[in-house]
């Protein structure tokens, strides 16, 4: 949610010790989450940022690395490349400050096969959730092989 919506929150994780501020953290990402939800309750429109980073991150899920990664660390992957390549370096260092962030093989045939399966997927297509800065956000509808290639640069690159 600080990626999308609140970066203030994002600075909490980038400059301060987050167990300090987990009441804080989680006060704001439930309050963006909330209102979100409060606007959009039938996922519309603005509800598709709550998937931010999920298309990637279950194809990851789904290839065979399960064993190796939690769904949050999925996720976690998934929305490094769906990020500007000026923030993602930043977003990184987050995620490994958090712990979630995990180099793998990364098995592109597999996670391109179960991206297509996302819930969300209309046809070849989905529409994905991009920050060009922290803070804001704008949507996307992809194919997939897009998808999959601006991942592999994301993520490999």
């Amino acid at each position: 949610m600080a990626l999308t919506s609140d970066p203030e929150l994002f600075g909490i994780f980038e400059n301060k010790d987050i167990e300090e501020n987990i009441d804080e953290i989680i006060i704001r990402s439930l309050s963006v989450k909330k209102s979100v939800v409060e606007e959009d309750e039938k996922e519309t429109g603005l509800r598709k940022i709550l998937n931010f980073g999920h298309t990637i991150g279950h194809g990851i899920e789904s290839s065979g690395n399960l064993e190796e990664l939690y769904h949050g660390e999925c996720v976690a992957l998934g929305l490094i490349p769906m990020c500007s390549e000026e923030i993602r370096p930043r977003v990184i260092e987050v995620l490994k400050k958090c712990n979630l962030y995990n180099m793998i093989d990364f098995d592109w045939n597999k996670i391109g096969e179960a991206a297509f399966h996302d819930k969300k997927a209309d046809g070849d297509s989905v529409t994905v959730t991009l920050v060009d800065e922290i803070g804001s956000f704008r949507m996307e509808t992809m194919k997939f092989s897009e998808i999959i290639a601006l991942a592999k640069s994301g993520l490999e690159g």
